[in-house]
């Protein structure tokens, strides 16, 4: 594994309460996802990628 490691600048701990927050965040998921396998870091993007989808299968608040 690389040095270089991406880090999502979005807290766990918020959940989006709008379908537009939660699409912006899953957004910035891709970003990240995006730029490991751009880095070469695969390994990086399927655990980032994980996350993105289990942020994605959190029910909205609404």
């Amino acid at each position: 594994m690389q040095n270089l490691r991406l880090y999502s600048t979005i807290s766990n701990s918020v959940i989006p309460d709008s379908r537009t927050k939660k699409l912006s965040v899953l957004v910035e998921w891709c970003k990240i996802v995006h730029a490991c396998l751009e880095a070469g870091q695969v390994e990086d993007a399927k655990i980032f990628l994980e996350q993105a989808i289990a942020e994605a299968e959190i029910p909205n608040r609404e």
